[in-house]
């Protein structure tokens, strides 16, 4: 199959994700770019119907619901958007020849309480509704890829944690309250590793063309952290560009999360191990390097912060 000439579905155009991959894919012949209007992912038929019209060899699904905290008022619409949509997309890509579906997860299928880094063979245990969604989501593509016709299609479920990107996430909130307020608490008790939506999308794009076999990845960068460190980094990065700030990174308070309840439990520890990934990586693609999540953390910062010169 022509790799080039391959017809690709992105789901979540509007996500920090999604706009990633419109970089990320932008010397594809035959890409789109499915967003809410084209596609309720809430309605299942709407979804078939998408992809019986353009019938996509490649789907990416970089769409989510992923409001954490409303996802305990609301649960059905969690579970439709993140467990019965991929499962449409699984239905109908394990009967396309060579077909390939990547569909991304999240940190939130752990309850946090192993003291080392999760690797891909750990039992999940979610905490949340929103986790638990995921979760099923996760199994529903396994289960459909495990039945179906040996006709080479394969899957690939990404999960990630912390992402940032281009739309609202930690990194940006904290550099606008560090202009802002006069003080800050930031958790200082959970763990996990930052992750960039550019890269994850290259990551992404370079496994779907890949020969690897089928099946969950960890797919974050090098390293680990707290909000609070990362709080403090993002400070320093800012200080050192120049940037007026309210409060300056060694005046951030640290906090335990039980500080700072949400409706929603988190994972203590989100860290995952990304072993897997990179041996599998490396091994196709001499090239690939994984950094430790600072860089890319840096050239974030300095992006955004010079952009708005």
């Amino acid at each position: 199959m022509n790799k080039l000439a391959t017809k690709i579905l992105v789901f979540g155009k509007n996500g920090q994700l999604g706009r990633a991959f419109q970089d990320t894919l932008k010397d594809q012949e035959q890409v789109i770019f499915v967003d809410r209007a084209m596609c309720d992912l809430t309605q299942p038929k709407q979804i078939e119907c998408l992809l019986e019209q353009y019938q996509p060899q490649m789907i990416f699904n970089a769409a989510a619901y992923t409001a954490v905290d409303l996802a305990e008022k609301e649960p059905e619409i969690a579970f439709v958007i993140n467990a019965t949509a991929p499962e449409v997309m699984a239905n109908y890509m394990s009967r396309i020849h060579q077909g390939v579906l990547v569909h991304f997860s999240t940190d939130y299928v752990f309850n946090g309480s192993k003291t080392l880094p999760y690797e891909e063979t750990d039992t999940p245990n979610p905490l949340s509704q929103y986790g638990k969604s995921k979760l099923t989501g996760e199994v529903a593509i396994e289960n459909i890829f495990a039945t179906a016709p040996k006709n080479g299609a394969n899957y690939f479920i990404l999960r990630t944690s912390w992402v940032y990107g281009d739309g609202a996430n930690f990194i940006k909130t904290i550099l606008r309250l560090l202009q802002e307020k006069t003080a800050l608490h930031v958790i200082a008790d959970q763990y996990g590793v930052p992750t960039s939506a550019e890269w994850l999308a290259r990551i992404a794009a370079h496994l779907a063309h890949s020969s690897a076999d089928s099946g969950v990845y960890h797919a974050v960068p090098d390293g680990e952290t707290t909000w609070y460190a990362l709080a403090c980094f993002v400070g320093q990065i800012a200080s050192s560009l120049g940037i007026t700030l309210k409060v300056l990174p060694e005046h951030i308070q640290a906090i335990p999360a039980t500080d700072y309840p949400l409706p929603a439990p988190r994972p203590y520890n989100s860290r995952m191990q990304n072993q897997k990934l990179k041996n599998t990586l490396v091994n196709l693609y001499s090239a690939i390097e994984f950094v430790d999540w600072q860089i890319p953390v840096q050239e974030y910062v300095t992006k955004i912060t010079r952009s708005k010169d």
